[in-house]
């Protein structure tokens, strides 16, 4: 906690009046705070071409951001540790490269979601076991921004070995949803999303492997991309699951816009200098995303019913009202169904071959991860489930008796079963898994071909954000996500509108236990975000960025936080609308 109170002082306007690293006005603390307040609401491009013209300076704005992203911290909860190099490397470029051309990324802030690996932190992932062990070498990711001039200046906080979508741990606490306090921004990759929807970062990163770039994303109101795994390959890094089968790991940025996004990408995609140091990462540049061949429009296909699982009503009419806009504007659409991709490969099935891909083991190293670790309050029926499924009497009783006979109890769930009985009996049951997978991946792509489309837009997830105790317990609502980490697809969320009033008030549960916690989990979700799911074959994440800057276009999109005056007195226990303005997102961001 050291290093924040340092933070905290080093960057307050009144301690900063002789400080000859900060650049523009300073006579009085105001002046200071008005002008870390015009850097704070800078877009990307416009901060970028301040960094670049010396109208401001590297430590100026790393100052001004961490001002704001300490006192978003205290509200959400959202950063583990603090980089306390970050001022000397931002007073290290700027005498650098003070009248001379800079790196294109030349003192831009950014956060890092703290499973990636930086040299003398911690990669904890919420484990005590982890604690005091600090690594030793920087992740790639990392290392090729700062080499671009970017400023990583803190980790952010994760869940309890990285696989849920709750963002808490028994070490760093839990994170709270900016928009919404009572909910979780998602996870794996919460800390991240939180911090940069509430406007305390630049840009974030994090990684994906069934939804963790996406499903914060969604919650948070902001732009991810989850690319193919070798479009931009990681080193350095606590993956959560190693050893994982036929699931792609992708690393990728957030955003506030496409254009933002496609701009990072475009800096490290192909670079041959990120090549050298992961050599594992396609040399293959990302292409133009302008007009296709002949000038056509892309075709796009839709799905709202993935078969396995039922969305929302708010995430349901996102998608439909996207393809209706899209309609609108002369856009081919053609309708995708699961169930018809081909008749061995039904969304049950589908389902069970990803849950036996995320345990190949059946949860053994997690189990064993787990041993001697206090757990954290909103994941412990996790830990224990994952635990109890170790001991062959307990597992036999749950496949054989327990999940049958809760078919005819009010506690029947058909997704549930099919999460029980996901189960690798021996090795060569997990072969036999990888090859139907690799299998259905071709029945996918023949489907998609012969169904003619350049890309398809399906449900960003199940919910919008949810109350913290929910994850969890509606932890089936991955296959939406994970489903693309399977076929390793690019897999992209954009926002498209709030929920809108009393529209997930009427959600039929049919008796289904988890249909009844999803509506409870959607209670009181007005004016949250609500965004939509863009994916495109793998590879073609020229594709997937061309579609995501179409429906941000035709799309009414969601608003924007910006953090109250900091002349207001908020309340300790105050919620969002106390903290942060809600303000309307202009169309048409500004490219870089």
């Amino acid at each position: 906690m050291d290093g924040f109170l340092d933070f905290e002082n080093r960057t307050l306007p009144a301690n900063l009046l002789h400080n000859e690293r900060i650049n523009g006005p300073k006579e009085n603390a105001e002046e200071i705070q008005k002008s870390f307040q015009t850097i704070l609401e800078m877009d990307f491009p416009t901060l970028r071409g301040a960094l670049q013209s010396e109208k401001y300076n590297a430590y100026t704005v790393l100052s001004a951001y961490v001002w704001r992203a300490i006192k978003i911290n205290q509200k959400l909860n959202c950063i583990t540790e603090v980089m306390k190099e970050a001022f000397i490397d931002a007073a290290r470029i700027d005498d650098e490269y003070r009248g001379h051309s800079k790196p294109v990324l030349f003192g831009i802030p950014f956060s890092v979601k703290s499973n990636f690996h930086m040299d003398g932190y911690e990669a904890t992932v919420g484990l005590a076991s982890l604690l005091e062990t600090r690594e030793k070498s920087t992740c790639s990711l990392v290392q090729f921004l700062k080499e671009q001039g970017a400023i990583p200046f803190c980790l952010t906080n994760v869940p309890q070995g990285l696989l849920s979508y709750i963002t808490s741990n028994p070490l760093y606490g839990t994170t709270k949803n900016p928009w919404d306090f009572s909910r979780t921004p998602g996870g794996s990759s919460g800390g991240e999303a939180a911090l940069l929807a509430a406007g305390g970062a630049v840009f974030g990163i994090g990684n994906d492997l069934v939804g963790s770039l996406r499903i914060p994303a969604a919650f948070c109101g902001i732009v991810t991309l989850k690319p193919t795994q070798d479009r931009l390959h990681e080193s350095a890094m606590n993956p959560g699951l190693p050893g994982r089968g036929r699931l792609g790991l992708s690393s990728g940025f957030f955003t506030r816009n496409v254009a933002d996004q496609e701009f990072l990408l475009r800096q490290i995609v192909g670079n041959p200098k990120y090549h050298q140091m992961c050599p594992y990462s396609s040399l293959s540049p990302l292409l133009s995303t302008g007009e296709l061949p002949g000038g056509r429009k892309p075709v796009i296909g839709w799905f709202v019913d993935d078969g396995f699982g039922k969305v929302a009503p708010s995430n349901k009419r996102a998608v439909e009202e996207t393809i209706e806009n899209l309609k609108l504007k002369g856009y081919e659409i053609r309708e995708f169904k699961m169930c018809d991709i081909d008749e061995d490969f039904q969304p049950y099935v589908v389902a069970d071959m990803l849950f036996r891909n995320v345990m190949p083991d059946n949860g053994a190293y997690m189990s064993q991860m787990y041993a001697g670790e206090p757990y954290d309050r909103f994941m412990s029926h996790f830990i224990r489930l994952v635990r109890y499924k170790q001991v062959f009497v307990i597992r036999w009783l749950a496949q054989h008796v327990v999940l049958p006979l809760a078919q005819f109890t009010p506690l029947k769930s058909k997704q549930v079963l099919c999460l029980g009985n996901a189960y690798n009996a021996n090795p060569g049951c997990v072969r036999q898994n990888q090859e139907k997978t690799d299998a259905f991946k071709f029945k996918w792509i023949k489907y998609w071909k012969n169904l003619g489309i350049d890309a398809l837009i399906c449900p960003s997830f199940i919910t919008p954000a949810q109350p913290f105790q929910y994850p969890v317990m509606l932890s089936t609502g991955v296959f939406i996500t994970g489903l693309f980490n399977m076929l390793d697809c690019p897999a992209a969320i954009v926002p498209v509108s709030p929920v809108r009033e009393k529209e997930n008030d009427k959600f039929e549960t049919k008796g289904d236990f988890v249909l009844k916690l999803q509506a409870k989990a959607i209670k009181e979700t007005t004016g949250m975000p609500n965004a939509v799911q863009i994916v495109t074959l793998p590879n073609q994440e020229e594709m997937c960025l061309k579609v995501m800057k179409i429906v941000e276009g035709v799309s009414e999109g969601v608003q924007t936080l910006k953090w109250k005056s900091e002349n207001q007195t908020i309340w300790t226990n105050g919620d969002s609308f106390e903290c942060f303005e809600r303000v309307e997102k202009s169309k048409g961001a500004q490219k870089c």
